[in-house]
């Protein structure tokens, strides 16, 4: 009887024997990086595969092996790889100049796009990445209501810098109570200040939260929280959690930022629009940048103004690549091409994905479900309804590990978590080619 940590283990050889190059550029990669690692979250084992070309829905590795790719570079190539505007648009402004000591005109327009499109942007400033974006919409925060606390949910990233470091992925056997969740490290290194100025709320819970946030209401600054969180599986809000928090913030005089990084993708107007909700704040990244590194945050003028150069400012804000017009031109042609008809071929492609993964997941009787919403969607491997972070608990790591290098092993890319979006780039037939292969993970793991 083959068991699922034998089966595991012979889908790492089918994968290691596929790969022999990036397993030769991952050892090559050890003695000048650590791990052979500059960004944790695309590493995997044994070893992750190399990219040599990415060419619209497909990507090849420098062993020659083609994968569809449903994970775009964790949600970011929404147009898929080399859209032909994007190309264009970058190797016209190559001719122009890489970056400059001043501000260009391609930024206006760049951010008049985006306080059109969304609804809580008055006013926007751009930096290179979400984890600047969600940094500096709390620095704000901070300085407009003069209070020094965050709320932010358990189980939710918003990046890297010190604040938001906690309760990403505690351990559940630290976590605490259900209805008031520990403040934990996510990792060492981070300060122990931290625990003192950010407060864990359930996600999901409205009226745990709420408690929580009117026990603290006159130390809190912000509340950040991500309409759908990819941490735990592009799951969507519940709407009245949402609003709950609206409510209660508004109430309070609370900034309420929304980390719309990754669910900016659910609609010309994010899921502040999707869900008819709108933040005071709202952080950016990915799609906004067309495939380069971009980041963004904007909201109301009352707050955007803290960082006016003309009348102080109150908040600094600098970077050297902040707005450059190599991301700009990118991030232009990207938003015109994403028009509201788009949004929804993209998302309907998504809802047939999820609708078919559920028809298979059923018929085999696996331990799975499945969650996202529009164009986002992941995996999970436990059939209890994931509502929030503890849901996740019982999840059947091994068979997440076997389908992950499974699907890599059968041509398609998801994230290492087995995430995954839908790119305009994909096609219906790749969405029900995908939906086979993970039939045949599922055979290979003893669901047959």
């Amino acid at each position: 009887m083959t068991t699922a940590t034998t089966a595991l283990d012979q889908e790492i050889q089918r994968y290691a024997e596929a790969n022999p190059a990036s397993a030769k550029l991952n050892e090559r990669a050890k003695k000048s990086l650590p791990g052979g690692d500059s960004r944790n979250s695309i590493w995997w084992k044994p070893f992750p595969v190399y990219i040599a070309r990415g060419q619209g829905s497909t990507m090849t590795d420098v062993d020659g092996n083609e994968r569809v790719d449903f994970i775009s570079n964790m949600t970011t190539l929404i147009l898929g790889h080399r859209h032909p505007a994007v190309i264009e648009a970058v190797e016209a402004q190559v001719d122009r100049g890489l970056s400059y000591p001043a501000p260009s005109e391609l930024v206006i327009e760049w951010a008049e796009l985006i306080c059109e499109r969304i609804p809580s942007v008055e006013k926007v400033r751009f930096v290179n990445s979400g984890t600047e974006g969600t940094l500096n919409a709390i620095r704000a925060a901070r300085a407009f209501t003069g209070r020094q606390k965050i709320v932010k949910s358990e189980g939710g990233y918003h990046g890297a810098h010190e604040d938001v470091a906690v309760s990403v992925n505690p351990s559940f056997d630290d976590v605490g109570d259900e209805l008031e969740p520990n403040a934990l490290h996510d990792y060492e290194g981070i300060s122990d200040r931290v625990l003192d100025t950010t407060i864990v709320v359930p996600y999901n819970n409205s009226e745990a939260a709420e408690a929580i946030i009117r026990a603290n209401a006159d130390d809190i600054a912000a509340v950040i929280i991500e309409p759908v969180s990819g941490r735990l599986g592009m799951l969507p809000a519940n709407p009245e959690f949402l609003q709950t928090l609206r409510d209660v913030t508004t109430e309070l005089g609370i900034v309420l930022i929304f980390d719309e990084v990754i669910s900016l993708r659910v609609s010309s107007g994010g899921s502040q629009q999707y869900f008819g909700i709108t933040p005071d704040m709202t952080a950016m990244g990915k799609i906004i940048g067309g495939g380069l590194p971009v980041g963004a945050f904007g909201g109301k003028n009352e707050i955007m103004e803290l960082f006016d150069p003309a009348t102080g400012p109150r908040v600094k804000h600098a970077g050297t690549f902040n707005g450059n017009p190599m991301t700009a031109a990118a991030g232009i042609a990207t938003l015109k091409s994403l028009t509201p008809e788009v949004f929804q071929q993209i998302g309907s492609k998504g809802e047939d994905l999820r609708t078919k993964l559920r028809s298979l997941i059923s018929d085999r009787e696996a331990p799975m479900g499945v969650t996202g919403v529009e164009s986002l969607f992941s995996l999970q491997f436990t059939n209890e309804q994931i509502v929030d972070y503890r849901s996740l608990k019982s999840a059947d790591k091994t068979l997440a590990d076997h389908m992950y290098l499974g699907l890599l092993n059968e041509g398609y890319a998801l994230s290492p978590q087995c995430a995954g979006n839908i790119s305009v780039a994909i096609t219906d037939d790749q969405v029900d080619g995908f939906v086979d292969a993970v039939g045949r993970v599922l055979e290979r793991a003893g669901y047959g």
